[in-house]
C-alpha cells in the first residue's frame, strides 16, 4: 500500500512539482516501521520531520488514487492526521523545511474538500521563501550545486502553486516577478548528484525529468505577466487593449518550444495549461471584441479545447483531478455559454455544441468523485438549460429579448430570498445528454442542442449549485460597454457555503 501511494505521488504529482528528493522518499519509506515504532523522545527532530514528510506523500497519493479509482481501500485523512502529530516539534518556523511542510500541506488540500485556506498557507509559505532569501540568485554563492538545485526547485515550486491559487481566487501575489532574479533548475534528471553535470546547459533536446516542470513554470511566469498588465483596477481595459498582442506572442512563443520538446500524450496536459493562460488572457476583452476579431475565436476554440483535454485525461486510470482542474474546467464551459448567450446562433456549431457536452460530463464525473463539486456541476447544468431554451426560441412571445438573470429568476423564484427555506430539488443525472432539434430551432447549420430536461437528483448541493447559477447569469448579461468582472472561485466557494448557516449571499467583487 505504502509503495502504491508512493508511487502515484511520483509519478502524478512530483514531475509537476520537483522540490522533494525522490531517493530520499524511498530511503524515508524503507524505513517507516523503525521510524513508527520508535518513541517520540527517541527520534531526532530531522527524523521526526522524515515522518511528517512520508506520511503527506502517502496522503497526497491516496487522494489521487481515490480521486482516480473506484473501490479503494486508502483513507488519505489517516496518513494526513499522522502526519499532523509531528508537527509541533518538527521545525523551526524559519527554514527550508517549514516551507517544504506548507507546500505540501497545500497540495494535499488543493484535492480536498477543504480547500479554502489555500491561498493564506503558500502565501506564508512564499513570504518564508523571501524571508530566507530564497528569491535571489546572490544567495547561491555559499551552496554546493546539489543545495542550491534543490533550493531553486523549492522556491520555483511555491511560486507556481502560489501563482496558480492566486489567480484562481482572484487574489495578488506575495512577490512580483521584478524582485525575482533566481535562474530556473538546471534541466537535467532530478536524480542527478554529480555537481559536474548540474551544468547551466540543457540537455540537447533530450526530455528529462525535470523538463515538464521547467515549461510549467515558464507559463506561470507569462500567467504572472497576465495578472500584472490585465488584471487591474487601476486602469479601464480599453486602455489595456494594446497589451494583449505582446502577451498573446509570448504564449505562441512558448507554445512553439512545447511542440518541438514534448509529443503525443505528453502534450496534453502542457497545452491545457496553454490554453488556460490564452483563456485567461482574452476572456476580459469578449465584450468589447466584435465576432470578427480572430481574438474572440482563439479564445473560444481555447476554452472548447480546455473541455475537451479534460474529457480525455478524465478517461486515463492516473488523472484525479483538483481544485484548480475544477476552477478551469468550469470557467472555460462558463466562457462558452456566455459566448452562446450574448451571439446565440451565430457562435452555434457542432463544435460547440461538443465543447459544451465535454464540459458537463467532465463535471459529472468530478462530481461523482468529490461531493462538493457536485454544486458547480449543477449550476452549470441550469446554465446549460438556460441557453438551450435562448437558442431555441431567442425570444420570448412578445418579442421581448430576455437576459439570463430575468430567466433565471423566472425559473426558480424560491431561491432569490436567501433565507428561503423553498429550495429545488434536483441535480443533474446524466451529463451531455443531448436531443435533436428542428432546423429551425438548432443553429445555422441545423446542429444538435442539449436537452433542456435534464433529470436531477435530490441533494442539498443542487440548492447551492442554483444559487450559484443565479449569481453568474447577471455576469452573462453584460452589455458592450459595461465594466468586464469574471467571479473568482473564493467567491463561488463562499456563497454557495452560505446556504448552511443561512446567511445572505456575499456579492460578487470584481477582479
Amino acid at each position: 500500500m505504502g509503495s502504491r501511494m508512493l508511487q502515484a505521488y511520483l509519478t502524478r504529482l512530483h514531475l509537476r512539482y520537483m522540490f522533494l528528493d525522490r531517493q530520499e522518499l524511498w530511503r524515508l519509506h524503507e524505513g517507516r516501521f523503525r521510524l513508527a515504532r520508535a518513541k517520540s523522545e527517541e527520534l531526532s527532530q530531522a527524523e521526526r520531520y522524515g515522518i511528517f514528510k512520508l506520511y503527506m506523500v502517502y496522503a497526497i497519493g491516496a487522494t489521487a488514487i481515490e480521486l482516480s479509482e473506484k473501490d479503494t481501500y486508502i483513507a488519505p485523512e489517516r496518513f494526513y492526521m499522522t502526519a499532523l502529530q509531528q508537527v509541533p516539534a518538527m521545525c523551526e518556523a524559519r527554514s527550508i523545511e517549514n516551507i517544504e511542510a506548507m507546500t505540501l500541506l497545500v497540495l494535499y488540500h488543493l484535492r480536498s474538500a477543504s480547500s479554502q485556506g489555500v491561498w493564506y498557507m503558500v502565501g506564508l509559505a512564499m513570504r518564508t521563501a523571501i524571508d530566507l532569501g530564497l528569491h535571489r540568485k546572490a544567495n547561491e554563492i555559499h551552496l554546493d550545486p546539489i543545495a542550491a538545485q534543490m533550493r531553486r526547485r523549492l522556491f520555483w515550486t511555491v511560486y507556481y502553486v502560489e501563482r496558480v491559487v492566486s489567480m484562481s481566487l482572484g487574489r495578488p501575489f506575495s512577490i512580483a516577478d521584478r524582485h525575482i532574479d533566481l535562474p530556473l533548475p538546471v534541466d537535467v534528471d532530478d536524480d542527478i548528484r554529480d555537481p559536474a553535470l548540474l551544468t547551466e546547459s540543457p540537455p540537447m533536446g533530450r526530455i528529462t525529468t525535470m523538463t515538464f516542470a521547467i515549461y510549467l513554470i515558464q507559463l506561470r511566469r507569462i500567467d504572472s505577466k497576465i495578472q500584472h498588465k490585465i488584471y487591474r483596477a487601476d486602469r479601464s481595459l480599453h486602455s489595456l487593449r494594446s497589451k494583449m498582442d505582446s502577451l498573446f506572442l509570448e504564449l505562441e512563443e512558448w507554445k512553439r518550444s512545447a511542440l518541438l520538446r514534448f509529443s503525443g500524450s505528453d502534450l496534453d496536459y502542457p497545452i491545457l495549461h496553454y490554453n488556460r493562460a490564452l483563456r485567461l488572457l482574452l476572456q476580459p476583452f469578449l465584450p468589447s471584441l466584435p465576432l470578427t476579431d480572430p481574438y474572440y475565436h482563439i479564445c473560444l476554440r481555447a476554452a472548447g479545447d480546455i473541455c475537451q483535454t479534460h474529457k480525455r485525461l478524465h478517461q486515463t486510470l492516473e488523472y484525479g483531478h483538483s481544485f484548480l482542474a475544477v476552477q478551469t474546467v468550469f470557467m472555460a464551459g462558463i466562457t462558452l455559454l456566455y459566448a452562446l448567450w450574448t451571439h446565440t446562433n451565430e457562435v452555434w456549431s457542432v463544435q460547440m455544441s461538443n465543447d459544451i457536452r465535454a464540459c458537463s460530463t467532465v463535471l459529472f464525473v468530478m462530481g461523482e468523485r468529490a461531493v462538493w463539486v457536485k454544486k458547480y456541476r449543477d449550476a452549470f447544468e441550469l446554465l446549460v438549460n438556460a441557453a438551450m431554451e435562448k437558442l431555441e426560441a431567442n425570444n420570448d412571445n412578445t418579442g421581448r429579448k430576455i437576459g439570463m438573470a430575468e430567466l433565471m429568476t423566472a425559473q426558480h423564484p424560491g431561491i432569490i430570498n436567501p433565507h428561503s427555506s423553498s429550495y429545488p430539488s434536483s441535480s443533474a443525472a446524466n451529463p451531455g445528454m443531448f436531443k435533436v432539434y428542428p432546423n429551425h430551432a438548432a443553429g445555422p447549420a441545423g446542429t444538435a442542442a442539449p436537452d433542456v430536461h435534464s433529470t436531477f437528483d435530490t441533494d442539498l448541493s443542487h440548492s447551492h449549485g442554483v444559487r450559484m447559477a443565479l449569481q453568474l447569469a447577471p455576469w452573462i448579461d453584460l452589455e458592450e460597454d459595461s465594466p468586464f468582472w469574471m467571479p473568482d472561485f473564493e467567491t463561488l466557494e463562499n456563497f454557495s457555503g452560505n446556504l448552511w448557516s443561512g446567511e445572505a449571499p456575499v456579492p460578487f467583487d470584481p477582479l
